[in-house]
């Protein structure tokens, strides 16, 4: 067997492992394939999505890097790199080298929209509010009905404590693409900052009628009912993440906490 065949063989295991979500197991062949030959860019690009699948975000940014550098020389892979560099934080200039990337990415296509999502992103987490609007309104240039400027501008808003300019981008984002992931439980978040409780409990539900199993809804509905008063049915969402995830911490102290408050210390 030629070297060729058998790294094709591994990568076909590979793939397979993957789509069973079994990441070691599939990066074990995705070596094993670059090691009889490592100037395969597509293999170095499915490295970098089984690392970030496992969540090794920061070793995922190294494989796009390989993947850049041996021909993937994409905005897609440009931006890959940059996402995975910010989540995974490993150093403090990330969001500075995962802002290189984002702006590589608007060069090599400056028609694409994504990049522009992430540096919005970036600029807030540095705090650079100002900046993350500048970003908005370039990214709005290439596409005016992209409702994902909308929610990322949000997320900078939110930071700032500008709730009903957050409310206003959330239900734009909504209203352009109702599907975009949490944009009902984002809007719920921040009518609940300006008090409109009933309105934002809501808007939890139609979230959970999207994503019944969303655990983050679940959580933060939870705590909305909580100050609600609502406890009985706050307990009930808290438990129906234990289902879900039976060791999620945030969930059981949760709980704790409402057994604590209706004097069950046993619960508790």
């Amino acid at each position: 067997m030629n070297d060729w065949h058998e790294a094709e063989q591994h990568i076909e295991r590979a793939h397979d492992l993957y789509e069973r979500g079994r990441w070691d197991e599939a990066e074990s062949e995705l070596r094993q394939a670059l090691a009889l030959n490592p100037y395969q860019a597509e293999w170095h690009f499915n490295l970098g999505l089984t690392l970030e699948a496992a969540g090794r975000f920061g070793d995922a940014a190294v494989a796009f890097q390989d993947a850049f550098r041996n021909g993937a020389d994409d905005a897609s892979t440009a931006v890959a790199i940059g996402v995975n560099l910010m989540q995974a934080e490993s150093q403090a200039d990330a969001v500075d080298e995962a802002m290189t990337w984002f702006e590589r990415a608007s060069s090599i296509d400056p028609d694409a929209v994504e990049p522009y999502l992430h540096r919005i992103a970036a600029y807030a987490r540095q705090q650079n509010h100002e900046q993350a609007e500048v970003m908005f309104y370039l990214g709005q240039q290439i596409d005016p009905e992209c409702g994902e400027l909308y929610a990322a501008l949000a997320e900078s808003l939110l930071a700032r404590s500008l709730h009903d300019k957050a409310v206003w981008c959330l239900r734009e984002a909504s209203r352009i693409d109702p599907t975009l992931p949490r944009v009902q439980a984002r809007l719920a978040e921040a009518y609940a900052a300006t008090g409109r409780m009933e309105r934002a409990r809501q808007l939890y539900l139609r979230e959970l009628r999207q994503d019944p199993g969303d655990i983050d809804t679940l959580l933060d509905l939870g705590d909305l009912l909580v100050e609600m008063g609502r406890d009985a049915e706050a307990g009930e969402k808290f438990r129906r993440v234990l289902e879900i995830e039976p060791d999620n911490a945030d969930a059981h102290f949760a709980l704790g906490d409402l057994a604590e408050r209706q004097g069950n210390q046993d619960e508790a």
